[in-house]
């Protein structure tokens, strides 16, 4: 799941200008975005959505944006703030966080930082941002629903399942699935 401190139209746009079919959910403050499939609309090896959602760029215009994303043995926490680089944290099956190689570092005071001053996000105290890095007591999942849940952010309910009326699937526009297939066509061969 990804949130964008936009508009459903502007995360409906992005959507659309990428590889990945997705639910847009409007929130007042956010719009959530989650992926409807755990394909991408693209071949291997660019087929796994999770992971193409999860490194996509997001603009300035749509930041600051949270991305929360269990894949495989791994809890993935991504946060990007205006023309900053996005940020990862990375759970580990031990559940510990790690660092992810090349990847820059997300830290709790980053994700404070992130969402600090943003109308929608609730202030929390940096105490329990950092115990959220501590929490070894829970599975990946509900890791996640707990760093929503801390942080006062919306999107629980989809990112554990429990939400069943995620609405229509918002579908890739070719032109975007083209220009991508066309970028990476070089890996393929």
């Amino acid at each position: 799941m990804v949130l964008l401190a936009a508009s459903s139209a502007s995360a409906v746009e992005w959507v659309r200008r990428g590889v990945v079919p997705c639910h847009v959910l409007e929130h007042s403050a956010w719009s959530i975005v989650v992926p409807a499939t755990r394909a991408s609309v693209t071949a291997a090896p660019y087929d796994d959505a999770l992971a193409l959602l999860a490194s996509r760029h997001v603009g300035p215009r749509l930041t600051p944006s949270i991305g929360l994303f269990a894949m495989d043995d791994t809890a993935v926490v991504t946060a990007r703030a205006g023309r900053s680089p996005a940020r990862w944290a990375l759970r580990a099956a031990d559940r510990e966080i790690v660092r992810g190689p090349r990847l820059p570092a997300l830290t709790p005071e980053d994700l404070h930082r992130t969402l600090a001053g943003n109308p929608g996000a609730r202030e929390v105290p940096i105490r329990e941002v950092r115990a959220l890095w501590g929490r070894t007591d829970l599975t990946h999942l509900e890791w996640l629903v707990e760093v929503v849940t801390v942080l006062g952010l919306p999107g629980g309910r989809a990112l554990d399942g429990s939400d069943g009326a995620l609405g229509p699937v918002i579908s890739p526009d070719e032109s975007a699935v083209r220009a991508f297939e066309s970028a990476v066509k070089d890996v393929h061969q």
